[in-house]
C-alpha cells in the first residue's frame, strides 16, 4: 500500500448509513484548508467515503456519485436466512464506482473496519479487494448477510469499532488522528415495532458505546449533529453536507495546531 512509512495525520470515519454523506463535507473542508491526510480508516458508511477518497477521487466526485445513489441500487432482498438483504449489492456498487480495485493501488493508505461474527473482535482489512472489504464493513447484522473473507464471517464494523481511532493510530501508524462521528445527538426511533428497527437500534447501541471510548483517543474529535436525521434518510443529504462542513470548520483551530 503506497504512502509514507510513518503517516502524520490520519482520519477515523464513523459508520452511520446515510449520515455518512457528512464525511464528504468534512474531507472537503479539510482539503480546502490545506490539511494533509496521510491515512484513513473507515467503518461502514465511513469505509465507503474513505475508500473513494483514498482511491484518488475528489470530494466533488464522491458527492456526485453518492448523492445520485439510491437504496434500490444497493439493496437486494433475500429469503431470510442470514440477513434480510444480500450484502452483495454493496460490493457491486463499490466495484462499479471505485477507480481502482485493490488496496495496493490506493493513493492514500486505507483500512476498512469489520467485526468477526464468531468472536465479536475487530477486523482491520488493509489488503485484497477494496469493494469486498467495504461490503464486510457495511454488513449490518440481521439487515444484511455477512461477508466471508479469508474464512472469517464478517459483519458491520460498528459492532466492534464505530469510530476507528485505534486502527488509524495502530494499524496505519498515524501520529495524529482526527475522528469524525456523524451520529452526534442522534435519536434513532420513537418506536421499535419491526425487526429492522430493532436490529438497527441494537447495532447502534453497541456502536455508540465503543465510539465514546475511541473518540477520547483522538487528537481532534469532529462531531456532526445528526438530530432529526434518520439513519436511512437519503433526502437529507444536502443538510448533512451543511452540518458536516459546519462541524469541521468549528474544529479547524484545533486541527491547525496538529500541523
Amino acid at each position: 500500500m503506497p504512502g509514507t512509512s510513518n503517516p502524520s495525520i490520519g482520519l477515523a470515519l464513523s459508520g452511520g448509513a446515510a449520515r455518512g454523506i457528512a464525511h464528504i463535507a468534512v474531507i472537503d473542508a479539510l482539503e480546502q484548508e490545506g490539511i494533509p491526510i496521510h491515512a484513513i480508516a473507515g467503518t461502514s458508511a465511513g469505509s465507503i467515503v474513505g475508500a473513494l477518497y483514498a482511491s484518488g477521487m475528489t470530494p466533488s466526485e464522491i458527492k456526485r456519485v453518492l448523492l445520485h445513489a439510491k437504496w434500490k441500487d444497493i439493496l437486494k432482498f433475500t429469503i431470510p436466512k442470514r440477513g434480510l438483504m444480500s450484502s452483495e449489492g454493496i460490493y457491486r456498487f463499490m466495484e462499479d464506482v471505485l477507480p481502482v480495485k485493490k488496496f495496493s493501488s490506493l493513493s492514500i493508505p486505507f483500512a476498512a473496519i469489520a467485526t468477526d461474527l464468531r468472536t465479536a473482535e475487530k477486523v482491520v482489512i488493509t489488503s485484497g479487494s477494496i469493494a469486498r472489504a467495504v461490503q464486510a464493513s457495511c454488513s449490518l447484522p440481521v439487515i444484511f448477510t455477512p461477508t466471508e473473507i479469508n474464512r472469517k464471517v464478517l459483519v458491520d464494523g460498528g459492532v466492534a469499532s464505530q469510530v476507528p481511532v485505534r486502527a488509524v493510530r495502530e494499524e496505519l501508524r498515524a501520529k495524529q488522528v482526527i475522528s469524525v462521528n456523524v451520529n452526534y445527538k442522534a435519536l434513532e426511533f420513537d418506536e421499535y415495532d419491526n425487526i429492522i428497527k430493532i436490529a438497527t437500534h441494537l447495532s447502534m447501541l453497541w456502536a455508540s458505546r465503543n465510539s465514546r471510548e475511541e473518540e477520547k483517543l483522538a487528537d481532534v474529535a469532529i462531531q456532526v449533529n445528526a438530530t432529526g436525521i434518520a439513519l436511512y434518510d437519503l433526502s437529507k443529504s444536502r443538510e448533512l453536507l451543511r452540518r458536516g462542513r459546519k462541524a469541521a470548520e468549528e474544529k479547524l483551530p484545533e486541527i491547525r495546531k496538529l500541523i
